[in-house]
């Protein structure tokens, strides 16, 4: 092993040992106990019984009944930031950059904040001598067991690094002399077949196909699209920044953001007649870029539209960032967490990625700002405001309102929404457009949002669905659900720290004996990109207890609410499908047992019943055919989260009555006549 840390002489409080972190179940040797990091790795009850070999899933389940990890990961993260300074620190212009980047590195500390937990729980049960960190751990885990075998005095053990090979130094090549040979001249025969071939019209052999990566397409016709739309002053600027999503419309199916894209429809024909910028279409992306051109594209701009009037960079300002982000190394805030301290850790990480962008958003902002400026919109929309602050800097400095629809759930702790407070640099939308009366509240109430600030305008991407009979039975017979068996649907995620820690534990709770008649179909998330931690839990719980597991389909790609609308009940964890089940009228399952889990309070609203263990799943699906989930909860339910009626042309009315029109372009005075 590379790294030992002294082990403490303290023996009478650690009996010795070796507690192994690995990566999969090993046998070890009767002085180690092995923890196995594979959250769905079920052992067999005789395995489990000698106590030598355990999941780390038992841990973490404990750990997640006790510790709340967003509400505690929040207030930890609000307290650094403050303490730190890191809003001055990471400001540009007026706006603070700290927020663009506050949501990810919270993801980065809830990590590091359950591991925390989840080995001190462990150290403290064996009390080890040693400490031995597997070959396949990621770093978090050891970054946490580095603090806390120093912090308790244990030695050490982390995997040898791998050798760094260099590249062996080739020998210089030297090129032989070129020998230019003289072409032979062609025969008499040779060159009259050639004329006569171009006199008949035979073409000449096609060119060699190139090889290679694609030509990047040229930057001009952009250039001239700005400037073709250049002349219309006092538009609607939409950004979208996220893919689009195909959304079957009166007109067919589409892709397009799901929550600009219906405001963009209303507003087409009028003076607010939408400009859009396809923040994720750039000419590094044929694919995307493809979105960009063509017939009907011609008000769609692709992210490229930016280098407008491009200038050079000033290489002061750039270092001048680069050691600004270089500066955050030396923060000196703690963060205690089970004993041991994350602060400096959280300084250095945050340090590092502001080297990697905050220099080159020193050049974006100018580049936006330079956009906004030919374009001279009335206004700029966008949804995921709270990671755009260089648009919203941009439209700042060029004076222009910037409004934003609600993106997602606003649970209580939401990074990009909640905020304890509000100094001067924490630029919020003039105006942002939320789902419903809840929201409203939640923004007021328990962020820093004014009043005037937060609008009640409904769910775009609910505008476009029309409730239609489903057939359940061909929607069945498609994912191989057998006659009489009931559909459960549970909804996936694409968040590693959910999939690693959260949905382990739940499902071998709710997975825990046969459930005899139930089909399981997983609905991922689009962003997922392999079929997740489900199936394995699921089968490894049963396979290890000796029962059969429920048949398991697992699907993406396919319409959610028809999905829905076939399904005797939704199962959910930390999963927005809850909302759009109760608007489906789907019974829900909330997945208990840990804390915080209900984040829109489902639960106390009557429209979701609480599941933990196998037997409490099957109880609920009999209580939920049974009507316990009342109609009378599921209307208060939506009113409550969706204002009525058609959120697109609420929200149209409301821009277009908000923004005043483009002034009228002063005529020239005409020519004076001189009298010859």
């Amino acid at each position: 092993m590379a790294e030992h840390v002294a082990a403490s002489e303290d023996t009478h409080r650690r009996p010795g040992g070796s507690l192994l972190l690995t990566a999969s179940p090993v046998d070890p040797s009767p002085d180690v106990v092995a923890i196995v990091l594979d959250p769905t790795w079920t052992p067999d009850p005789a395995v489990a019984a000698a106590g030598r070999v355990a999941p780390i899933r038992d841990s973490v389940d404990a750990t997640l009944r006790d510790v709340d990890p967003i509400a505690l990961t929040s207030t930890l993260l609000e307290g650094w930031a403050a303490a730190a300074g890191i809003v001055e620190t990471l400001k540009i212009g007026g706006t603070s950059f700290w927020y663009y980047v506050r949501l990810r590195h919270s993801i980065w500390l809830q990590e590091r904040v359950i591991w925390a937990h989840v080995l001190r729980r462990l150290v403290d049960a064996h009390r080890p001598a040693v400490i031995v960190v597997g070959d396949e751990s990621d770093p978090a885990i050891v970054d946490v067991a580095r603090l806390i075998a120093a912090t308790d005095g244990i030695r050490l053990d982390l995997p040898e690094p791998p050798p760094v090979v260099e590249a062996p130094v080739p020998e210089p090549v030297v090129a032989p002399p070129v020998v230019v040979a003289r072409k032979p001249k062609r025969s008499v025969a040779s060159r009259a077949r050639r004329f006569v071939g171009r006199m008949l019209g035979r073409k000449p052999p096609p060119p060699p196909v190139p090889t290679g990566p694609p030509r990047r397409p040229p930057l001009a016709p952009i250039l001239a699209k700005v400037a073709a739309l250049e002349s219309e002053p006092g538009r609607l600027l939409v950004v979208s920044t996220h893919d689009p999503h195909l959304v079957e419309t009166p007109s067919g199916p589409r892709l397009m953001n799901p929550f600009l894209g219906p405001i963009a429809d209303v507003l087409r024909g009028t003076r607010l007649e939408p400009i859009t910028v396809d923040w994720r279409a750039k000419r590094a992306d044929p694919v995307a870029f493809a979105r960009t051109t063509g017939p009907g594209t011609e008000r769609i701009l692709p992210l490229d539209a930016f280098l407008v009037a491009d200038e050079s960079d000033d290489p002061a300002v750039l270092e001048v960032a680069e050691g600004a982000a270089r500066s955050i190394r030396d923060v000196r805030e703690a963060i205690p967490v089970a004993g041991i301290d994350l602060g400096q850790l959280l300084a250095e990480v945050v340090s590092e990625d502001a080297v990697r962008w905050f220099p080159s958003m020193q050049r974006t902002v100018p580049r936006i700002t330079r956009l906004v400026r030919h374009l001279r919109p009335a206004g700029i929309l966008i949804a995921d405001e709270y990671h755009r602050e260089d648009w919203r800097e941009a439209a700042a400095a060029t004076g222009t309102p910037f409004f934003a629809v609600q993106h997602g759930t606003i649970s209580r702790h939401h990074q990009g929404y909640i905020h304890a407070t509000r100094p001067p640099a924490l630029r919020l939308p003039d105006r942002t457009f939320v789902f419903g009366r809840w929201e409203h509240d939640r923004l007021v109430r328990d962020s820093v949002y004014r009043e005037d600030e937060v609008v009640v305008g409904g769910s775009p991407r609910l505008d476009y669905f029309r409730p239609t009979g489903t057939d359940r039975e061909a929607v069945r017979r498609e994912l191989g659900v057998a006659p009489g068996d009931r559909l459960v649907v549970l909804s996936g995620t694409w968040g590693t720290l959910y999939r690693r820690f959260h949905y382990p534990v739940v499902l071998a709770r709710l997975f825990d004996r046969p459930l005899p008649g139930i089909h399981v179909v997983v609905k991922q998330h689009p962003g997922e990109r392999d079929e997740g931690p489900y199936r394995p839990v699921i089968e490894g719980v049963a396979a290890a207890r000796g029962f059969a597991p429920p048949p398991i389909t697992v699907v993406r790609d396919t319409d959610l609410y028809r999905l829905l609308g076939a399904a005797d009940a939704h199962l959910g964890i930390h999963s927005t499908v809850l909302t759009e089940a109760v608007f489906v009228g789907t019974p829900n399952l909330l997945a208990t047992g840990i804390l915080g889990g209900d984040l829109l309070d489902y639960v106390e609203a009557g429209v979701a019943l609480p599941v933990e263990t196998g037997a409490d799943l099957l109880a609920a699906l009999d209580a939920s055919a049974g009507g316990a989930l009342r109609h009378e909860s599921r209307t208060a339910f939506i009113e409550r989260q969706y204002e009525p009626g058609s959120a697109s042309e609420r929200i149209a009315a409301d821009l277009l009555e908000w923004l005043p029109p483009a002034p009228e372009p002063v005529a020239a005075a005409p020519a004076p006549v001189v009298a010859r």
